[in-house]
């Protein structure tokens, strides 16, 4: 009867301790597991560019608690101008999808990252990791036609101008001179183009401007008087009676044809200008710009013959 006894208060403590053993880990089972729904997306980005992800947080055997998602790793850790990574909601409670969001500047260094996000709730931290790369670019610029040619239609002789802007990129700093490298169709005499200034100074991310100028030539007129040559010949009908009277003649008439002459030229070279003006005249043109519609090719280049990024860029103008 005390064996049977004994045997009673030991399967009652055995199952206690059972009960016990399974209870607790039951108690400890409450968590929450986080997985990459969508990785970053573009999974490469240049500097100065930025990526987005998704992942979920889920709860586990009843986990009802919240769980911060405020820490964002990126490895390896650069000291200029590091990757920042920035997950939102910083804090949710399971079922969740916060996104993540990577955010780079125009000198983030290139190469692999891996951004690990830890999420904290209760007593449980769990753990997620994102891939993606920041690209190697080139520094460049590009030019364009920001402000349109002004007037677009001119007179042989007049000009117009436009407004061309030289925009940095991805960190280019230098001198870019700009030019018209072609003019189409090609004529005599042809327009001309100048920038100022040139060359643009560009030392830093901001944009710099040059104002374009065209420029054409006049036409140049010629004016001929056929009044003034025939008013030239005047005088010759007096020298030629002045030179009749020097021949066997009285010194009274050589005289008197003398003074004659004399009153006959002095008329006549006064009358001259009149004479001239009151003849018909005629113009005639030649040496300007053609009529014609031109386009002008545009192009720049750096100290190191490096072009824009974009290609030329063309403007025209209308010669009348």
């Amino acid at each position: 009867m005390l064996k049977s006894r004994h045997c009673v208060r030991v399967l009652a403590v055995t199952l206690l301790v059972v009960m016990a053993l399974i209870a607790v880990p039951s108690a400890r089972a409450q968590d929450f597991t986080m997985q990459v729904i969508q990785q970053f997306q573009p999974s490469s980005v240049v500097p100065g560019g930025s990526s987005s992800a998704t992942i979920a947080v889920s709860p586990l055997n009843g986990f009802n608690g919240s769980v911060s998602l405020a820490q964002c790793d990126v490895t390896p850790v650069q000291t200029i101008s590091p990757p920042t990574c920035l997950v939102s909601p910083a804090t949710v409670t399971p079922p969740a999808s916060p996104s993540v969001t990577l955010t780079t500047s125009s000198t983030t260094p290139s190469g692999s990252y891996l951004a690990t996000v830890t999420g904290i709730g209760g007593t449980t931290t769990q753990q997620v990791s994102l891939t993606f790369a920041v690209l190697t670019v080139t520094p460049g610029y590009t030019i364009t036609v920001t402000g349109a040619v002004n007037p677009t239609t001119v007179h042989a002789g007049s000009g117009a101008t436009a407004t061309v802007t030289v925009t940095p990129a991805n960190g280019y700093t230098g001198n870019v001179t700009l030019s018209c490298s072609a003019i189409t169709p090609t004529a005599t005499p042809a327009p001309s183009c100048s920038f100022n200034p040139s060359p643009v100074v560009i030392s830093g991310p901001s944009a710099q401007t040059s104002t374009l100028t065209i420029t054409t030539s006049a036409t140049k007129a010629s004016i001929f008087h056929p009044g003034l040559v025939y008013a030239i010949w005047l005088p010759l009908p007096a020298f030629v009676f002045m030179a009749a009277g020097f021949g066997p003649l009285g010194k009274l008439r050589r005289r008197f044809l003398t003074l004659t002459v004399l009153c006959t030229v002095g008329t006549t070279l006064v009358l001259l200008p009149a004479c001239s003006s009151y003849k018909s005249s005629s113009t005639t043109s030649s040496g300007g710009t053609p009529k014609n519609t031109y386009t002008f090719t545009l192009n720049a280049s750096d100290a190191n013959a490096m072009a824009p990024s974009n290609g030329i860029q063309t403007v025209s103008l209308t010669v009348n």
